[in-house]
């Protein structure tokens, strides 16, 4: 045999032994993310979207055709005329917006006849609303298997309504209408009391309208006018809002989307250069791009190469990566609830974190990508799990206050007889703290971030990266429910705001 021949046979035997070898370590890769996740499956995690698509309950029950309804034909209310209800203007000290004469702000002297108007304008759309949350279920009907492409343009419209809800009450304080101001924080708290979606960003808007609800709530409670019904009716609203079921649904739905992502990508490996972050391309075929930019075109030749490599290699352990991830995320949730604490969760991640040796990073190409969020996540449903226990507590106090005469000398005093126990702080698990003051008044609070109780001190600190969308009285160095401001504070802040309202009007002509 010619030598030629003999080094081509040689070569063509090294070729196949190289793809036989190729192909054991793709069917390795595999197997080892389909052992992984029979092992999740087998501790009774649910891997599949399906395993998380909510059933839609009877009509007559389903508060969402409604109310989605109204809420599509709210009208806007500008944001330089939107009244900020409990505004902070010190350390632990808010504003009562209903109670001030004049509502001002650095641009305007007075808000009220615009927020006035625009409620009257939606009063009817604002009922219809509040009349569909008496049901007890809100549920929309998605197409969850679209994954990320889905569309789900009723969360603006969910935000919107619970902030129209928030200014109709203040407006309705303001006037001396207590019935329809009790309608209204009540639809409010609804608003995310019902959804149950399992969606990170459907939890996100929940949590942003219950902390608009958790201003309504506040500026209702420094009204004297309530009964005992009505405010029993309110706590338990605050009390039966369920943060578990749908922060550990979204967890899961989250987990379950990824994992079809994974499979769409190793498809369609195209599809990284065009919706992974940074890897957009012109839009051009690539034979146009190759005529006109030979660069670009090697650059997009190189990024559908890695593309083949990471489909037909890679994914498998990005994507064990990725589930290796997830499932620490639901254990820490699952022991912050079973401890009623997230500080022995958080404790517990951080040390399993560090005993885990990350990959490099072309194997947590897209893992890195869809897990980008969930330490912020689990932080805000965190502080708003807290902000909800603080909540229902206050109203209790103010329950003992209305039958008494005065707040209790400690929180043991509302049980049983307005709350079934004490209720813990949700960061470290110890009950939260309270203190009646000297004037009568009392101090709230949790010991907030740093796990660390102040002594109720609610100086502003700095936040944690990725708490800086918290509420303000949520940056101090302990979380305080906040007390109305004296008259002087608040007419100091009024001063402060003409101030800047005379620096910035326009000169008259010389």
């Amino acid at each position: 045999m010619k030598r030629p021949v003999k080094l081509g046979l040689w070569l063509l035997g090294f070729a196949v032994l190289a793809m036989l070898g190729l192909w054991l370590e793709h069917e390795r890769a595999k197997a080892r993310l389909a052992a992984f996740k029979a092992q999740l499956i087998a501790k009774g995690e649910k891997l599949a979207i399906a395993d998380h698509v909510p059933k839609l309950p009877p009509a007559l029950s389903n508060a969402a055709p409604d109310f989605i309804a109204a809420a599509n034909r709210l009208t806007e209310l500008k944001p330089e005329f939107q009244p900020q209800r409990m505004r902070l203007i010190a350390p632990g000290k808010a504003r009562v917006t209903w109670q001030q004469p004049e509502l001002p702000t650095d641009k305007e002297p007075d808000l009220w006849p615009f927020v006035t108007a625009h409620v009257e304008d939606n009063r009817d759309r604002l009922a219809e609303m509040a009349t569909a949350l008496e049901r007890p279920e809100m549920v929309f009907d998605l197409d969850y298997p679209k994954g990320f492409s889905l569309l789900i343009p009723h969360l603006q419209k969910l935000r919107l309504a619970a902030l129209q809800l928030s200014f109709a009450c203040v407006v309705d304080l303001h006037g001396g209408q207590t019935n329809s101001a009790f309608t209204n924080v009540l639809a409010a708290v609804r608003v995310g009391q019902r959804l149950q979606e399992p969606l990170l960003i459907s939890q996100l808007v929940r949590v942003a309208a219950g902390q608009i609800a958790q201003q309504a709530t506040w500026e209702a409670l420094q009204h004297p006018g309530w009964t005992d019904s009505q405010l029993r009716e309110l706590q338990a609203a605050w009390q039966i809002t369920d943060l578990r079921t749908g922060w550990l649904g979204a967890l899961g739905m989250e987990r379950a989307i990824g994992s079809s992502v994974f499979q769409q990508f190793r498809q369609s490996p195209g599809m990284l250069d065009e919706n992974t972050s940074g890897m957009g391309g012109s839009g051009r075929s690539f034979w146009d791009e190759l005529f006109h930019d030979p660069a670009a075109a090697a650059t997009r030749t190189g990024k559908f190469g890695f593309g083949l490599i990471w489909a037909g290699w890679l994914s498998y352990s990005d994507e064990q990566w990725a589930l290796t991830q997830q499932q620490l995320w639901h254990t820490s949730v699952r022991q912050a609830w079973t401890n009623q604490a997230s500080a022995p969760a958080e404790q517990w991640l951080k040390r399993e974190r560090g005993t885990m040796t990350e990959p490099p990073r072309l194997q947590r190409f897209l893992s890195s990508v869809l897990a980008s969020a969930i330490d912020n996540y689990n932080r805000r449903m965190v502080a708003f799990e807290t902000v909800r226990r603080l909540t229902f507590t206050a109203i209790a106090l103010h329950r003992h206050r209305l039958q008494q005469g005065k707040f209790p000398e400690s929180l043991s005093a509302l049980v049983p007889g307005s709350l079934a126990e004490i209720p813990r702080d949700f960061m470290d698990g110890l009950p939260l703290r309270y203190k009646l003051q000297s004037d009568g008044k009392f101090l709230l609070w949790s010991v907030g971030e740093d796990f660390k109780d102040d002594g109720g001190d609610p100086t502003p600190v700095g936040v944690a990266s990725g708490s800086s969308n918290l509420p303000d009285w949520l940056k101090g160095r302990d979380w305080v429910w906040p007390q109305a401001a004296t008259e002087a504070e608040v007419a100091a802040y009024h001063a402060g705001l003409a101030a800047k309202r005379a620096l910035s009007a326009p000169k008259p002509p010389p």
